[in-house]
């Protein structure tokens, strides 16, 4: 173990019960506990105990290492802060993740049924310090399963919006908890905000998160939600109430802004396929059932639509015309939620020649390759016979991009194409 890795980490190796112990070679080899965490030694000139030779083992580790098996003194060297009156209070890092309908991801603490809360630690210290952002993203990591840049991505605060300050001291003493006994007298818990960048997760996050406990780590949560956050408000452990009545107040602008970017006229307009720049679409064609022919055929088509804000102005109505470019083919229109969308005769997207049902969900994700001025991407996710689509449009230096994902019904692997559209003029 590297002396920049936790002390719970480290203590988990060393006060493990040892499982297995056999030689390999010119090495003996210890497993312990349950997952594969190997100590390697040269093999001694005679016989050896097991308890000379993890003896051995131990010794050669950096003093700071604890064998008393106390688990409530196991927790990371974390950094603190201390006030004027010398009251020193841990520093934590909180990941506030929030999904399309501003909903905040929270976790039901293993063992303590009805007691929710979001992911959070200590922020490590050591040799190399780590940042609130990294903090709250190795927590977000260890206890759900979720990666920072891929299913989540950072929160844009502009600095423009009155966010009040995303921190919080609050105070644990009386508990007998750990803290106590290493003269903290509570926690500064410092918000770090996350948005859903994944479909899947934002659809059902049970699905999708992983509460095993990685990074060596114990689980923490038994199961997983999104919820409001004035619930999340009301039903926190008292003493934490504090601070997540600071984040209540502070995501108030941003999840006012959130729904403002999601109103935009992002797509309001005529749009031309570039059948020149497509990648992927012919594999995705043919994974729907297409022949290669007829699948480079259709590539290379000429593909318009007129795109229009519907009354509440996060739906959209899209009119997709034929090869002419000026005879409509169909109108559907894209609401926000759960819905079904009744198509006649054949389809190259639901699979069949007659027509039929297919149920589809409409949501607002964050999108990492998106523009800067508004980061953020309409998916469309349809469940068909032949698989599951992921169609998610976003506007990138003035072009539409449309990204699909999809995943035979039949097949484990998916299959994923882009096509760039421009602005076209509509005919007079």
């Amino acid at each position: 173990q590297s002396t920049s890795t936790s002390t719970k980490r480290k203590q988990q190796v060393i006060n493990a019960h040892v499982v297995t112990y056999q030689p390999q070679g010119d090495q003996y080899v210890l497993v312990v506990m349950n997952r594969a965490c190997f100590m390697n030694h040269q093999q001694p000139s005679g016989p050896a105990s097991l308890p000379s030779l993890a003896n051995q083992l131990f010794n050669k580790m950096p003093a700071f290492f604890s064998t008393t098996g106390d688990s409530e003194t196991q927790h990371p060297p974390s950094q603190f802060v201390t006030d004027d009156d010398g009251s020193k209070w841990r520093l934590c890092a909180g990941a506030a993740v929030l999904n399309s309908k501003n909903q905040l991801l929270i976790g039901e603490r293993m063992g303590k049924s009805g007691s929710w809360q979001t992911p959070q630690g200590g922020v490590d210290g050591g040799p190399k310090q780590e940042t609130v952002i990294e903090a709250a993203s190795r927590e977000l990591y260890e206890e759900v399963g979720l990666k920072n840049n891929d299913h989540v991505i950072l929160e844009q605060i502009d600095c423009e919006l009155p966010v009040p300050p995303l921190k919080c001291k609050y105070k644990t003493t009386g508990t007998g908890s750990w803290l106590e006994k290493e003269g903290f007298v509570g926690q500064e818990l410092n918000w770090v905000i996350f948005r859903c960048a994944n479909s899947n997760l934002e659809r059902d996050p049970s699905q999708m998160t992983n509460l095993s406990g990685l990074n060596g780590e114990d689980p923490e949560f038994s199961a997983v939600r999104w919820e409001n956050i004035d619930w999340v408000v009301d039903n926190v452990w008292e003493k934490k109430a504090r601070p997540y009545r600071v984040l209540q107040e502070a995501l108030q602008p941003l999840m006012k802004h959130w729904d403002e970017r999601c109103a935009e006229p992002l797509f309001t307009g005529r749009w031309a396929r570039d059948a020149s720049r497509s990648v992927g679409v012919v594999e995705g064609l043919i994974a729907r059932g297409l022949s290669e022919e007829k699948a480079t055929k259709k590539a290379e088509e000429p593909y318009i639509q007129d795109w229009q804000q519907h009354k509440d102005r996060r739906d959209w109505s899209v009119l997709t015309y034929d090869i002419d470019g000026e005879t409509p083919r169909r109108e559907l229109l894209y609401p926000l939620g759960d819905f079904e969308e009744v198509f006649e005769g054949e389809s190259t997207l639901f699979g069949g020649t007659d027509g039929g049902v297919v149920k589809r969900s409409c949501f607002y994700l964050a999108e990492m390759d998106a523009d800067e001025s508004n980061p953020i991407a309409h998916v469309t996710v349809s469940e068909t016979p032949r698989g599951k689509e992921e169609s998610l449009r976003y506007m990138k230096n003035g072009e539409l991009i449309l990204r699909r994902t999809f995943w035979h019904s039949w097949r484990s692997d998916k299959v994923v194409s882009t096509e760039v559209f421009v602005k076209s003029e509509r005919p007079s």
